[in-house]
């Protein structure tokens, strides 16, 4: 999607689903065919007729619904509708879609690294009796695992 200046470098933003004016000035926002709600108008960049709309004057948001300040004709067009500023939200990863690649080569529990590279646990590691370690294996082990809890290779 193209940007006028530096383009953000994260955050979710979502080109919302193409709204048809037909002469009244309240719209359901939606996503993805399902309602969406942005919070405040401030998020939103709307584009009616080729011009950028101003959040607050132009239009203002209440749940998922956009209300433009004049209603907007039939012959109008709505251009488009993009939510901005979902910096900070979470999402879920896919399942399977995290790789070894993508993980760092030490991981950090309670200030003792546990080092972990190709299959082999080269530092100590204390599992307490209120944690279960899981370690898909073969693996070889060249220090001391305490096990107060459970320690299962699968």
């Amino acid at each position: 999607m193209p940007f006028l200046g530096k383009q953000p470098s994260n955050g979710e933003f979502k080109k919302l689903d193409t709204i048809v004016a037909d002469g009244s000035s309240s719209y359901t926002l939606q996503y993805d065919s399902a309602a969406f709600v942005p919070g405040q108008a401030e998020k939103l960049m709307v584009s009616v007729n080729g011009v950028i709309q101003a959040p607050q004057n132009a239009f203002t948001v209440n749940g998922s619904t956009i209300t433009f300040t004049e209603a907007v004709t039939s012959s109008d067009t709505i251009d488009f509708i993009i939510a901005m500023g979902e910096v900070g939200n979470t999402t879920t990863v896919a399942d399977a879609s995290v790789t070894p690649a993508k993980l760092a080569s030490s991981l950090v529990k309670d200030d003792t690294p546990v080092r972990v590279n190709s299959n082999t646990i080269d530092t100590n590691m204390t599992i307490a009796s209120t944690e279960n370690a899981f370690v898909a294996g073969p693996v070889t082990i060249n220090s001391t695992i305490v096990v107060d809890g459970t320690f299962t290779v699968i």
